[in-house]
């Protein structure tokens, strides 16, 4: 094995230490904040976390900046995650409660909508300094649906990857459940601000042409 190998496997031992640290760390902000103040910040900090790495290929200290992280947009992450617990409870709700078939199928479409909805919510947060919620929804709304081919694509890995994993490995979900589904959310909307920014480009020099 030559240098170049050994290299490749250290950043890819690496690279699985992170991930693994980072879901030690959401679950302890995620404790500390009682998880009804602590979800939310730790979501963010962990999104925040891969936006610096794929984006802007920052490696700051991982402990310290997770933590400064959560701190950073604490009010707007608690409020976000709030709603998103808020409407995914009443959603879930009518669906099993429901009497009828069709409001059953409306209730999973509209689960299915949100889903698409809050996706890029934490990444949006983490990406664009959007002063307020109303911005940062509109954001992840229009990152969910204009880039709807990335949403389904995402989730099909997630779901099908989860399933795989629970069946054959499911030490995995334990030790890096939530950071694994953060970093895939990651890499989608890190190629969604790509093509953003392609485009954005393509129209300027069109106009200077």
């Amino acid at each position: 094995m030559n240098l170049d190998k050994i290299l490749r496997v250290n950043d890819i031992l690496l690279s699985i230490y992170k991930v693994v640290l980072l879901q030690l760390l959401w679950l302890c902000v995620t404790l500390l904040g009682g998880v009804v103040f602590g979800i939310g910040p730790a979501t963010y900090a962990l999104m925040k976390t891969y936006d610096r790495w794929l984006r802007l290929k920052e490696h700051p200290p991982l402990i310290r900046a997770f933590f400064r992280y959560s701190k950073e947009r604490f009010r707007q992450s608690v409020l976000i995650s709030w709603l998103i617990g808020i409407l995914t409870g009443i959603v879930v709700t009518n669906l099993f409660a429901a009497g009828s078939w069709y409001i059953q199928i409306a209730n999973l479409l509209f689960l299915i909508a949100l889903l698409f909805m809050f996706t890029n919510v934490y990444s949006v947060m983490a990406a664009v300094n959007y002063p307020t919620l109303k911005d940062i929804l509109k954001g992840s709304l229009l990152l969910g649906f204009g880039y709807l081919h990335y949403s389904i694509i995402t989730w099909t890995i997630l779901i099908v990857g989860y399933l795989l994993i629970a069946t054959y490995l499911p030490i995995v979900i334990l030790v890096a459940g939530v950071s694994m589904i953060g970093l895939v959310i990651a890499i989608s909307a890190q190629k969604i601000f790509h093509d953003i920014h392609v485009k954005e480009a393509h129209a300027a020099d069109t106009i200077i042409r």
